[in-house]
């Protein structure tokens, strides 16, 4: 049968539309924007150059939402992909314990990230919280989950990671199942321990996954936004708030449409930068079987 390419190209074309209107042309609008002083309400604009990047580079608040940001990052990360793993290891055998295990882990995923940062924002409230009443019955005085900054950052991070660890195990999961038994089961004839083959089989050859859920991982902390909103709304005082929690705020809040494209042109970079150097890194480690 003679292949027809128009046939693939028909196909395609859904896809290639979609993401045509949704992401190529709105991420060329913001291009456009960033450069101009519009505010988002009138028709009329300048055009004024750099000063936008100038004006957020010299902006103290930028500078400590991108921290932020980056903590929320490094912290999500770290929980996505080794407990990630961790679990995928744990959790493979059949049995109904590990069955129960694996949907209970799963479930958060389908909630909303809203209702997700209600029902925990509810959960560790000073005063009245489920956990402090608890505390209260056994004579234990509250606890403030968000007396620092710092806290409550890291705070947040464990409610965005628990929120989305099920999307990530079950990737490692399924790549867990492309390793050939056979080469488990060599090494473990060979005298190998377990730690020798999980590090030297079964962690190399998780790379493929490892690669994908870091790149997921990256820019789902970058790009954070939902549960720092309701948790926190930024506060106090900005201390908490993202990247793109700012950018939202300077363009609905301050009408600084041009100065908000900026700071999205600006995270844009970055997740495409931080993304590349984990491909380039992950995939080095990748091995063939």
């Amino acid at each position: 049968m003679k292949h027809n390419k128009w046939h693939d190209i028909l196909l395609a074309a859904p896809g290639y539309l979609v993401y045509l209107v949704f992401m190529i042309i709105p991420l060329g609008m913001c291009f456009f924007y960033s450069f101009t002083n519009w505010d988002g309400i009138s028709k009329k604009y300048k055009m004024i150059g750099l000063r936008n990047f100038e004006r957020l580079f010299q902006d103290a608040s930028f500078f400590n939402a991108l921290k932020v940001t980056l903590i929320i990052t490094v912290i999500t990360v770290l929980i996505y992909n080794v407990l990630g793993v961790f679990l995928a290891v744990i959790l493979s055998k059949k049995s109904r314990i590990c069955a129960f295990a694996k949907s209970a882990v799963f479930v958060p995923t389908v909630l909303s990230s809203v209702v997700v940062a209600f029902i925990w924002s509810y959960i560790m409230q000073t005063d009245g919280g489920v956990i402090n009443t608890i505390l209260g019955l056994f004579g234990i005085p509250p606890v403030d989950f968000y007396d620092t900054p710092l806290h409550t950052i890291v705070m947040i991070s464990v409610i965005i990671s628990w929120n989305g660890l099920g999307l990530f195990l079950v990737i490692y999961m399924a790549t867990l199942n492309t390793i050939p038994q056979e080469l488990m089961e060599a090494a473990e004839v060979d005298g190998a321990s377990g730690f020798q083959r999980f590090f030297k089989i079964t962690l190399p050859l998780m790379m493929p996954g490892i690669t994908i859920n870091s790149v997921l991982s990256l820019a789902g902390g970058l790009k954070q936004y939902d549960h720092v909103k309701v948790i926190t709304g930024g506060g106090p005082g900005g201390a908490t708030q993202t990247i793109t929690l700012q950018a939202v705020e300077k363009a609905f809040v301050y009408n600084r449409r041009g100065y908000s494209s900026a700071i999205i042109l600006v995270l844009f970079i970055l997740i495409v930068i931080v993304s590349v150097i984990q491909i380039s890194i992950t995939k080095k480690r990748e091995v063939e079987y």
